[in-house]
C-alpha cells in the first residue's frame, strides 16, 4: 500500500456505497490520507450514513458543481473550519445528464439538457479547480473520471460521449495551464461499472456482458480497480504524469474486432 500519511484530499462525487468515489475514499484513507467530501443535497442521507465508516473523513460540505456560488461556498466552508490548511489531492468523480438525454435520439435532445450535461459532467472540472486553487498544496494531483465513449461510438451513451470528450480536453488544457505551478491533472478512463449514474443508461447490462466477454482480461473492472489507479496518480510515484487519460478497463480499449465473432 502506498503511504499518503499527512496528505489531504477533496473528493467530489460520493453518492452511495457503490460510487467509484467511495471506493477511492476507502483506498485513500487506507493509505493515510485525510478526506473532505463535497456532496449533493439529494444524496445527503446516504453520505451521512457512510461517513462514520471512515474516520479519515474530517469534513463534508454541500456542493453543487453546476453553480459557481455553491462551488465557492464549499471552499469557503473548508477554509473557515481549517484556516491555512491545503489539500494535496482533488478527485472529480462527477457525471450527470437528464433522463431526457437518453429517452430520445440525440438529434432531438433539447439545448437545455445538453447544457446541463456539459456543465456538470465536463465544465465543472474547470470550476472546481478555479475555486480550489488557493487551497491546493504545491505539487497537487487532480484526478477525474472519463469513459472510452469520448472517442468511440457507444449505443445509448449519447450526449455523455460529448461531455466526456470535453472533459478530456479540459484535462489537457488545465494540465498545461497549471503545470508550470507544479499541479498535475489526469483522467482515468474506466470500463463500465454498475453505479447510480450508469443505471440510467439503456442497455447497460448488455454493455457489461459484452466487455466481460471481449476484454483481454475477460472481466469487467471494479470500483477498486479505478481506486487503485487513483491512489497511484495521487502519489509521488506519478509525479511525472500529467494531462493523460489512463485506461483502467481490463484492456478493452486496445481491441477492435472482438474475438467472439470467430466463435
Amino acid at each position: 500500500m502506498l503511504n499518503l500519511e499527512g496528505k489531504t484530499a477533496f473528493v467530489f462525487g460520493v453518492a452511495s456505497e457503490d460510487s467509484i468515489a467511495w471506493a477511492i475514499c476507502q483506498q485513500l484513507a487506507a493509505a493515510g490520507c485525510r478526506l473532505f467530501l463535497g456532496y449533493q443535497k439529494r444524496f445527503m442521507s446516504r453520505v451521512f450514513q457512510l461517513k462514520d465508516q471512515l474516520p479519515a473523513i474530517e469534513g463534508f460540505y454541500p456542493l453543487d458543481v453546476a453553480a459557481d456560488e455553491s462551488t465557492r461556498e464549499f471552499f469557503d466552508a473548508f477554509a473557515a473550519d481549517h484556516p491555512g490548511r491545503q489539500a494535496d489531492v482533488l478527485v472529480h468523480a462527477i457525471g450527470f445528464a437528464p433522463r431526457t438525454c437518453f429517452d430520445r435520439p440525440i438529434l432531438f435532445v433539447e439545448d437545455a439538457d445538453i447544457n446541463t450535461a456539459m456543465t456538470i459532467s465536463a465544465n465543472s472540472l474547470q470550476r472546481c479547480l478555479r475555486h480550489a486553487l488557493p487551497y491546493l498544496a504545491p505539487g497537487s494531483s487532480t484526478i477525474t473520471l472519463t469513459y472510452a465513449a469520448s472517442t468511440r461510438y457507444v449505443p445509448s451513451y449519447g450526449i455523455m460521449s460529448m461531455a466526456k470528450a470535453a472533459l478530456e480536453c479540459w484535462t489537457r488544457e488545465l494540465a498545461c495551464h497549471l503545470g508550470p505551478e507544479g499541479h498535475r491533472i489526469n483522467a482515468i478512463s474506466s470500463g463500465p461499472i454498475r453505479t447510480i449514474a450508469a443505471s440510467g443508461i439503456p442497455g447497460f447490462d448488455n454493455i457489461l456482458n459484452h466487455v466481460a466477454d471481449n476484454a483481454p482480461l475477460r472481466r469487467n473492472v471494479t470500483q477498486d480497480d479505478v481506486a487503485g489507479a487513483t491512489l497511484w496518480l495521487a502519489s509521488p510515484l506519478a509525479a511525472g504524469v500529467t494531462g493523460q487519460v489512463i485506461h483502467v478497463d481490463a484492456g478493452y480499449s486496445i481491441t477492435m474486432v472482438p474475438e467472439t465473432i470467430m466463435a
